[in-house]
């Protein structure tokens, strides 16, 4: 894979110089980009004078800015080309994409030959990430860890070490990310994961479309997974797991081209074709009922056994040609503090859509003989002013070819209303919606969580659909020095639960709950937002038992791209989400 990555990244190269080449003898009525200078800025930023300068000045010996030449190699324009505004708009998004970085600003100036210096400013966020997983629930304990460094020496390449500890479910996973694989556009991902069942690992390399102005893709990627699939039972405020090993192999290798149309006082108009080649089997333990109880060590009752022992878990083993075509329109307006505190943030506006077609066959060698059809849609708007609206909508099912009817129909839609009513104040009016039905994999949905009603724990409410209405009230409050923002939340969900002939599955009527919590973002001005919320449920004979207090961590807004639903991700098609990743 590497080598095929080498020659294809070699072959890229070479396309590019000939472009470039090419566009020496081209006329450039504009000008042409005479000088690019660029300028790495340290997380806290020097202050002659200030009395905790020495402070600052240790902390950021501890960081290293990330190289000048990985900026350059980011940035859609060279010196020598022509001068396009557009390509200078998107290599600021581009960067502004990166998670380490807490800011990046691509400006222009002419010169007095009517060419241009292009000057490029970035200023680099905490990179190092320390995130720890603690139950307040029934006391305070400690039940996981996460480090990442998201900017090892500057280079952009990112590393994270996870630990999880549950009952029967202690994980221990490592993950490593080169956006620059072999010093080019290439991606390079891998994860590896050790759990109670054994081994997962998952590998990739990819050339995404390159911002707006990308014209082909092309992407490999194989995973292995032992892993525990949860189901909760009934709606105990203790939770009753059944765990069931399941085992998935996948492998998936395609390409894509784009056409674009430049934007003329409208969003940029693009559409892609392309085709891939996947591989999936997905299987179950043949002694699940033994090793989960055994595993596990809950008691579970001898109906809540029979109850799985009847569903049709069907596994499959499926060889598919797939058909994905997009359509893109989007432009993108900057704004503060949408998701984080200060941060700035690039929200999405116009539509987008990407569809899979796949057809899987015994002459492919297919065990499992279905056609297959997923779809993908988004749209943002200005409604007016500072008044945001953006909708996500996706679905997807399999057509058996021998009994004739439809299986595995997953279907979602998230809907948002941003109201930034100042630079301290915003409320945002959420809904969701998600369900599954003819599952013949592992699927549940619960409509406790920090995704759904913070008021209930996660097991809470097991099901096959859910809705959840959110109103929320944002504030900014003060910073302390360069160290943090500060901001605080208050909410309120309505949502239900519907069995939904989900295994397991409960109907919770309507339900409310009502939290609030602090915010705060490190350094001042950073991109990501530590949460620490309250909530409880609005029924009668609550207590403080009944608090459900959630550490949770934010990222800059990015609906167009973000999955619809975190708990449906865990049983979609591998192949579906794994080009809408890279044909983005």
């Amino acid at each position: 894979m590497v080598a095929l990555a080498k020659r294809i990244g070699t072959l890229a190269l070479l396309v590019l110089a000939t472009e470039a080449l090419a566009q020496e003898g081209e006329v450039c009525e504009a000008g042409r980009i005479a000088r690019i200078e660029v300028q790495s800025r340290q997380v806290f930023e020097d202050s002659a004078g200030a009395v905790v300068s020495t402070v600052y000045s240790v902390a950021n010996s501890l960081h290293r800015e990330t190289h000048d030449w990985f900026i350059r190699r980011e940035l859609l324009v060279r010196e020598g080309d022509c001068y396009d505004e557009f390509r200078l708009g998107e290599s600021e998004r581009l960067l502004r994409d990166y998670r380490f970085l807490q800011s990046a600003d691509v400006t222009a100036a002419r010169r007095s030959d009517g060419n241009y210096n292009v000057y490029v400013v970035t200023q680099d966020d905490w990179s190092l990430r320390i995130e720890p997983r603690i139950d307040l629930a029934s006391g305070v304990s400690f039940t996981g860890v996460r480090f990442a460094e998201r900017n090892i020496w500057g280079t952009g390449q990112s590393i994270e070490f996870a630990y999880i500890g549950r009952a029967a479910q202690d994980e221990i996973g490592l993950a490593y990310f080169d956006p620059q694989f072999l010093r080019s556009r290439w991606d390079l991902d891998l994860a590896v994961l050790r759990s109670e069942p054994g081994w997962s690992g998952r590998g990739s390399v990819g050339y995404p479309f390159v911002g707006l102005v990308g014209t082909w893709a092309a992407f490999a990627d194989v995973s292995y997974s032992d892993r525990w699939f949860t189901y909760f039972v009934g709606d105990s405020k203790q939770p009753i797991e059944l765990l069931q090993p399941t085992l998935e192999r996948a492998a998936q290798a395609g390409g894509a081209l784009r056409r674009s149309t430049r934007p003329r006082g409208e969003n940029t108009k693009l559409g892609s074709y392309g085709v891939t080649l996947s591989y999936e089997r997905l299987g179950y333990s043949p002694d699940f009922f033994q090793d989960t109880l055994e595993a596990a060590s809950v008691g579970m009752e001898p109906d809540a056994v029979g109850q799985l022992a009847e569903v049709a878990l069907r596994p499959r083993e499926a060889v598919r040609l797939n058909l994905v075509v997009g359509v893109r329109g989007l432009d993108f307006v900057e704004r503060r503090g949408v998701s984080t505190l200060r941060g700035v943030e690039d929200l999405a506006i116009g539509a987008s859509a990407d569809l899979m077609v796949g057809l899987a066959t015994k002459a492919f060698g297919s065990t499992d003989s279905h056609a297959f059809i997923a779809a993908d849609a988004y749209g943002g708007s200005r409604v007016r002013g500072n008044w945001f609206f953006f909708l996500r909508a996706s679905f997807e099912g399999r057509r058996d070819y021998v009994s004739r009817d439809w299986r595995d129909v997953f279907g979602a839609i998230q809907a948002w209303n941003f109201w930034l009513l100042s630079d301290r104040q915003s409320i945002v009016l959420t809904g969701r919606w998600s369900a599954g039905w003819e599952t013949t994999a592992p699927f549940q949905l619960t409509l406790g969580g920090p995704r759904a009603m913070a008021g209930y724990a996660t097991h809470r409410f097991p099901g096959g659909a859910r809705g959840v209405v959110r109103l929320e009230n944002r504030s900014y409050w003060t910073t302390l020095g360069r160290w943090f923002d500060l901001g605080t939340t208050a909410f309120v969900d309505v949502g239900q639960m519907w069995a939904n002939k989900a295994i397991f599955g409960t109907n919770s009527s309507l339900r409310a709950s009502v939290g609030a919590g602090i915010r705060v973002a490190a350094p001042v001005g950073s991109r990501s937002t530590y949460r620490l919320e309250v909530a409880f449920p609005v029924e009668s004979g609550v207590s403080f038992s009944d608090m459900v207090f959630t550490f949770s961590t934010r990222r800059p807004l990015q609906l167009h791209r973000q999955p619809t639903d975190p708990q449906l991700e865990r049983s979609r098609d591998s192949a579906f989400r794994s080009s809408r990743t890279q044909f983005r």
